[in-house]
């Protein structure tokens, strides 16, 4: 077979590949920027074979529901202020709910690290100290993969003088 017959058939094939891996990664990025709430729940209170819708948050994005940590930021007041148009002294009082409900999870956090604390050895007690004062880092693209703990900085050895 002739040479220049072979190098235009791996370049059109080495092509339709590339452009493929685009395409699938282009669709892979758009699946899993897009939320994927489950859509039916079954609960205790019907019977085992039953399935029920879950309940939707009107306030919550298209699919998404509101968790407790996105309703106590300031973001979820200014979303209720524009969607429901609060009155000063509605957008104060569930200011008010806002803060409180921030303190009392802080104040569970430190409840639980302490009780933490009180079960564990000296040792542990110093490496857990260690782990809680490290920063806490979510994936970055809302995968199942578990979160990461940022590594504690370490002293690079250098050659310098």
């Amino acid at each position: 077979m002739n040479d220049w017959k072979v190098i235009p058939t791996i370049v059109f094939t080495t092509v339709l590949i590339f452009g493929a891996g685009v395409f699938t990664g282009g669709m892979l990025v758009d699946y899993v920027k897009q939320p994927h709430a489950k859509p039916f729940k079954r609960t205790a209170a019907t019977s085992s074979t039953a399935i029920v819708p879950m309940a939707t948050n009107s306030l919550a994005p298209a699919g998404k529901l509101a968790k407790a940590p996105e309703i106590l930021n300031k973001d979820f007041l200014q979303r209720l202020d524009g969607d429901l148009r609060l009155t000063k002294d509605q957008h104060e009082a569930v200011q008010k709910i806002i803060e409180d409900g921030q303190n009392s999870v802080r104040k569970a956090v430190q409840d639980a690290r302490l009780e933490i604390r009180d079960v564990l050895t000296p040792a542990q007690r110093q490496a857990f100290d260690e782990l809680v004062k490290r920063p806490f880092r979510r994936s970055l693209f809302g995968t199942n993969a578990p979160a990461t703990t940022v590594p504690s900085p370490v002293m690079a050895a250098t050659n310098a003088p």
